[in-house]
């Protein structure tokens, strides 16, 4: 049986849940907007509810290629899939929930199958994954608390 790692992450975003949601999910803004510094995005197929996509990053200094199916669950929930790539075998979730103050609170998981190099390099893995889905959540931040999504003409 093959070793996880799971890495979770809770942020703060000024901005109603729904909006949250549709923007964490939304893959077209993300690639067209350039939302995340050094993620590339290639956006397959969306049809609403399933979105398929490519994604590629630089993780510990080697590049890291996943097609992706995400799912928008009813609840409001994210979950992504990693079907084939570098990552195969990795679930992202990302829930959201009403602050009580106009804001929301962000629960992200990463659940990730480890072996070979990243097994050897687990805990510095594990810090990889948390400092890139930080910097990503910083950069979600910005996008909807500065810039504004959807974004305006």
């Amino acid at each position: 049986m093959t070793e996880r790692l799971i890495v979770d992450y809770e942020g703060r975003i000024a901005r109603p849940p729904r909006e949250v949601g549709a923007q964490f999910g939304d893959m077209r803004h993300h690639a067209s907007h350039t939302v995340h510094k050094g993620i590339v995005f290639t956006v397959h197929a969306d049809d609403g509810t399933t979105c398929k996509f490519r994604q590629a990053v630089r993780l510990l200094g080697m590049m890291q290629i996943d097609e992706v199916v995400l799912t928008r669950n009813a609840d409001g929930s994210l979950t992504s899939d990693v079907v084939s790539g570098t990552n195969a075998g990795t679930r992202f979730t990302q829930r959201f929930a009403d602050d009580g103050k106009g804001g929301t609170i962000v629960h992200f998981r990463a659940d990730l199958p480890v072996q070979g190099i990243k097994k050897l390099l687990k805990p510095l893995f594990r810090r990889a994954v948390y400092g890139t889905i930080d910097k990503a959540f910083r950069e979600d931040v910005v996008d909807l608390e500065q810039m504004g999504y959807p974004r305006r003409a």
